[in-house]
């Protein structure tokens, strides 16, 4: 009844044998199957999944319907990384990284999968509208921009064209209102000169029904001006029984048709994130060498110079007297954090002074901190205090790893400091992570954008973020005794970056 169907249904139930790897490697090789959409509650084996979906996606696309989004976090989480690094999330990441696109209802999936069967991929971002009422147009224009697309800038001729075509109270300009007294010669020749304009990657088409027109006459017009057309055409066909017959001719010429316009424009959506998957992923996941030298290690920060991760060596003082011998060692001003196996997020409990210039600013600091730190936390083992550098002003932001235990590390980037987990200002990717990945998640958060500088906020160095990113998704994934891995902040300056503060379950 909807004008599409199946070349295969393959239902796996508790899969025994047969998992959902196996089937898609099986369809890639089905000349019958367009587009394969599926529909997951688990995945057996993460990594194999995604590694045989990427080489899949370069052929067909995938469009999964992935059930179980609110599950609770990991409870056993001892960073931000991993607190917010709930299971569904792993699911976005190893989507993206296999070139799969994610539906969030069945209906979406199969408008998707409809629009990826039927219609030539957009080779831009910018989309035309043509309608016979103003109201579904408007409508229409906010959810092109609402699925990431833009309304196109008509070019001079293609207004001169249609111009010649319609009355004067028309509107020419993007969304086009031909008005309700629109013919189907209207509608064929305004659609063909929307589709001529090199500005136009595409074209959405509302038809409710014509007051003075029958709505199959409109779709037999439609259906000729789009012929050996190499652009997508969609259909918003408005309506019930006046329009059953103009949805056959529809249907019978392979053009999709939507209910509303808000579906035509995620259909289309979707037609431009596959046409970008082909133009710009890499297809292979490269393990890229990163001319390391592996050797042991005893802390953190030899773990980190293993991976040339700059970092802002930490000093134990077990005693005051101690804290200004190393102070005095490395020179003012230093940062003082309290050191204890019990205290994870030290800023909470009062456990971080910075900037302390002198030796009588240590002092001060030193004797407040234990005092709170004891008051807070009474059963907490104090080691005493660290002591490191004070890192130059930057931006600060969070790079972190936490191994997902369906799909292996991953990634996160974000907004860093104490408001990270109420800011939220994050982006994951699975490990290990290449150039483009790096930057795409950077381009994900405000903390990211920012790094270009913002109003008083000088720019910083997002090239020294990217090489952190990559280098921390080697470190995770060629280290499988690291749970995760956080580094909070990284402090980018104009030039470089430094790891701040690290810890490491």
């Amino acid at each position: 009844a909807e004008g599409f169907g199946f070349s295969q249904i393959i239902s796996l139930g508790n899969q025994a044998d047969v998992n959902e790897t196996d089937a898609l490697a099986a369809l890639a090789e089905a000349e019958q199957t367009r587009v394969i959409v599926l529909y997951m509650e688990s995945v057996s084996n993460g990594r194999h999944f995604v590694e045989v979906a990427r080489q899949v996606t370069r052929r067909k696309p995938i469009i999964a319907l992935k059930v179980g989004r609110f599950e609770s976090g990991q409870k056993a989480a001892a960073s931000h990384t991993g607190a917010l690094a709930a299971s569904d999330t792993a699911f976005d990441a190893a989507f993206e990284k296999a070139g799969i696109l994610r539906a969030d209802s069945t209906e979406q999936l199969f408008d998707w999968a409809r629009a990826l069967a039927a219609c030539p991929l957009p080779r831009a971002e910018h989309f035309a509208i043509l309608t016979n009422a103003g109201g579904p147009g408007v409508i229409a224009a906010d959810a092109l921009e609402k699925n990431g697309l833009h309304l196109a800038q008509l070019s001079e001729s293609t207004r001169a064209a249609l111009s010649a075509q319609l009355p004067p109270a028309a509107n020419i300009h993007n969304p086009v209102d031909m008005l309700a007294s629109a013919s189907p010669d209207t509608y064929a020749s305004c659609l063909k000169a929307l589709l001529e304009d090199h500005n136009v990657a595409g074209v959405l088409v509302i038809l409710p029904p014509p007051p003075m027109f029958k709505a199959e006459d409109v779709a037999e017009s439609i259906v000729a001006a789009t012929e050996h057309c190499d652009k997508p055409v969609v259909i918003a066909l408005l309506g019930s029984t006046l329009i059953e017959r103009a949805r056959s001719t529809f249907e019978q010429s392979n053009l999709p048709t939507f209910p509303f316009p808000e579906r035509a424009a995620s259909a289309l959506g979707a037609l431009r994130k596959r046409a970008e998957l082909l133009d710009h992923r890499p297809w292979t996941i490269d393990h890229q060498p990163l001319s390391i030298v592996h050797r042991p290690w005893s802390n953190v920060g030899e773990l980190l110079a293993t991976y040339n991760i700059p970092t802002a060596p930490l000093k134990l003082a077990r005693s005051f007297e101690e804290a200004i011998s190393i102070a005095n060692e490395i020179g003012y001003p230093v940062v003082m954090k309290i050191a204890s196996p019990d205290i994870l997020h030290k800023s909470d409990m009062g456990g971080v002074a910075l900037n302390l210039k002198d030796a009588q600013a240590l002092s001060v600091a030193y004797k407040q901190m234990m005092k709170r730190v004891k008051e807070a936390k009474p059963q907490a083992q104090i080691d005493g205090v660290h002591l490191q550098r004070q890192i130059p002003s930057g931006q600060e932001v969070i790079v972190g790893a936490v191994r997902d235990p369906q799909f292996g590390p991953l990634m996160m980037f974000g907004s860093g400091g104490v408001e990270v987990e109420g800011l939220k200002d994050v982006a994951f990717a699975l490990a290990p992570l290449n150039q483009a990945e790096a930057e795409r998640m950077i381009r994900k958060t405000w903390a990211g954008r920012k790094l270009k500088g913002f109003r008083d906020i000088p720019p910083a160095d997002e090239e020294s973020v990217s090489d952190v990113l990559i280098r921390l998704s080697y470190l995770i994934l060629e280290n499988e005794s690291i749970a995760e891995i956080e580094i909070n902040p990284l402090q980018v300056l104009s030039k470089g970056a430094v790891a701040v503060d690290v810890r490491v379950k």
